[in-house]
C-alpha cells in the first residue's frame, strides 16, 4: 500500500478502508490454514509459516526490523486467489482493490514504506482481532480491527451484549469532568470487555497486548492510527479514547481513530469525555457510514433495569450516493431521529449493500475531488462545524 499520499480527507481515509478489508482477507487465509484447510506453504514466506501456525503473527524482526513488507502480504493475499475464492464472499470486491493499490504501489518493490508488525488472530474464537502496521513514510503506526465474521466467533455475543459498563476516566480527562465522570465513563459492556476485560482472554488482555505491540514502533515523530469497520470501528473507538486519555508519556498526541459503519459504543456521558479530549487536542476521530446502514444506529439504548440512550460521538461523514454530509454531536439535534428512521427493518440485501466496505469505497470515489480539498485539522478549526460543547454533568 503506497504511502506516498497526502493527509487528505479521501487519502487518509482510504489508506484505513484498504486495511479495514484486508485484514478480513488476511485472518481467513490464516484461519484456513491452521485449520488444514489450505496448504500455504508455496505462498507464505518461510520465515512467516514458521510462526503462524500455533502463534500469532510476530514478524517484528524481519525486513531489517521493520517488519513484513505490505507488498510481501499483498504477494501472499494474489498468490492465494484461488483458496480466497472458496472463502472470501466479497473476493471480486478485494481483487480489485488489491489492483489499485498496486497501481498505486508502481510496482516498485524498492519503496516498501508500510510494514505489517504484528497479526493477532491464533485464539479468535474468544478474542477479537487485530494487525499493526508501521508506515515509515507518514510516520505512523495503525492498528487496525477486524469486524464481525461469522458465529463460530465470539463477535456476534460481543455485538448483542449492550448492556452499560463504567470505563474508568482516563488520568488526562479527571480535571475536566465533574460529578461520576470523573471516575467512570458508561459503555457498551461487549465492546469494552472484548478488548479490556474478557474473562475468557488467554494471557494478556488485548489493550495490554497493542500497548505492548505498538510502543517499540512510537518513535519520534510517530503518530498513532486506529481504524475498523463495524465491530472492528467500536473496538477502534474505545483504544483510541483510552490512548489520547492516557497520561503515559511515550503516547503522542493526538491520536487519529478513522472508523467504518461503527454502531454506537457509549452513552453521553462518553460523548462528553470524548469531546473534551478533542477540545484538548488529544484525539481526531472521523466516523464514516453510508446513509441507510442500520448498524450506525444499533443498539439505539442500553440493555438492563435502567436504559439509557447511547450516543455518537467525532465527526461524522455521512456518505450518499451522489453527496456527503460533515456533522459533529456540538452541531446537530437529529441524531437519535435519524437512528430510529434507520433502525426500521430493511430487507437483508439492502442492509449487507449499505454496510459493506465497497459501498463505502465507491461513494468515496464518487466524492474524491472534493474530500482531497479537506483535512481533519481544518474540520476541527471549524468552529461552524464543530460547534459549541454540550456538557453534561453526570454521566
Amino acid at each position: 500500500m503506497s504511502t506516498n499520499m497526502s493527509n487528505n480527507l479521501y487519502d487518509d481515509s482510504i489508506r484505513m478502508l484498504w486495511a479495514s478489508k484486508l485484514v478480513y482477507s488476511f485472518a481467513k487465509l490464516l484461519q484456513e490454514g491452521r485449520a488444514g484447510g489450505l496448504d500455504l506453504a508455496d505462498t507464505f514466506p518461510p520465515e512467516v509459516l514458521a510462526a503462524y501456525k500455533d502463534e500469532r503473527l510476530d514478524v517484528r524482526d524481519l525486513g531489517e526490523g521493520n517488519g513484513l513488507s505490505f507488498n510481501a502480504v499483498l504477494k501472499i493475499v494474489v498468490a492465494n486467489a484461488e483458496n480466497l475464492k472458496k472463502i472470501e464472499p466479497e473476493f471480486e470486491y478485494v481483487a480489485k482493490m488489491i489492483e489499485k493499490i498496486q497501481a498505486v504501489e508502481n510496482a516498485d518493490e524498492s519503496s516498501d514504506e508500510l510494514f505489517l508488525e504484528t497479526f493477532s488472530s491464533i485464539d479468535a474464537a474468544t478474542q477479537c482481532v487485530y494487525g499493526v502496521l508501521k508506515d515509515t513514510k507518514n510516520k505512523r503506526v495503525t492498528v487496525v480491527f477486524r469486524g464481525s465474521t461469522d458465529f463460530s466467533t465470539r463477535d456476534w455475543q460481543t455485538n448483542l451484549s449492550a448492556q452499560l459498563e463504567g470505563m474508568k476516566t482516563p488520568k488526562l480527562l479527571k480535571d475536566g469532568l465533574k460529578g461520576k465522570l470523573k471516575k467512570r465513563v458508561l459503555v457498551h459492556r461487549g465492546f469494552y470487555e472484548y478488548i479490556f476485560d474478557n474473562k475468557r482472554a488467554k494471557g494478556d488482555q488485548r489493550y495490554d497486548m497493542i500497548l505492548n505491540d505498538i510502543k517499540p514502533f512510537v518513535e519520534e515523530g510517530y503518530k498513532i492510527y486506529v481504524t475498523g469497520h463495524s465491530l472492528g470501528a467500536a473496538l477502534a473507538s474505545l483504544l483510541a479514547f483510552k490512548l489520547a486519555g492516557s497520561d503515559k508519556s511515550w503516547i503522542p498526541k493526538p491520536i487519529t481513530c478513522i472508523s467504518y459503519a461503527s454502531p454506537f459504543v457509549g452513552t453521553d456521558g462518553f460523548r462528553t469525555a470524548f469531546t473534551l479530549l478533542e477540545q484538548m487536542g488529544h484525539i481526531r476521530y472521523l466516523r464514516v457510514n453510508n446513509d441507510a446502514d442500520t448498524v450506525p444506529t444499533i443498539p439505539p439504548f442500553s440493555l438492563g433495569w435502567k436504559k439509557r440512550l447511547y450516543k455518537h460521538v467525532g465527526i461524522n461523514l455521512r456518505l450518499y450516493d451522489d453527496s456527503f454530509i460533515l456533522s459533529h454531536p456540538n452541531s446537530n439535534g437529529w441524531g437519535f431521529v435519524n437512528a430510529v428512521r434507520n433502525s426500521v427493518l430493511k430487507p437483508v440485501w439492502s442492509v449487507l449493500t449499505y454496510h459493506s466496505l465497497q459501498t463505502h469505497e465507491d461513494r468515496m470515489d464518487a466524492q474524491k475531488e472534493r474530500l482531497q480539498h479537506m483535512n481533519l485539522d481544518d474540520l476541527y478549526a471549524n468552529e461552524e462545524l464543530f460547534g459549541t460543547p454540550k456538557t453534561s454533568l453526570c454521566g
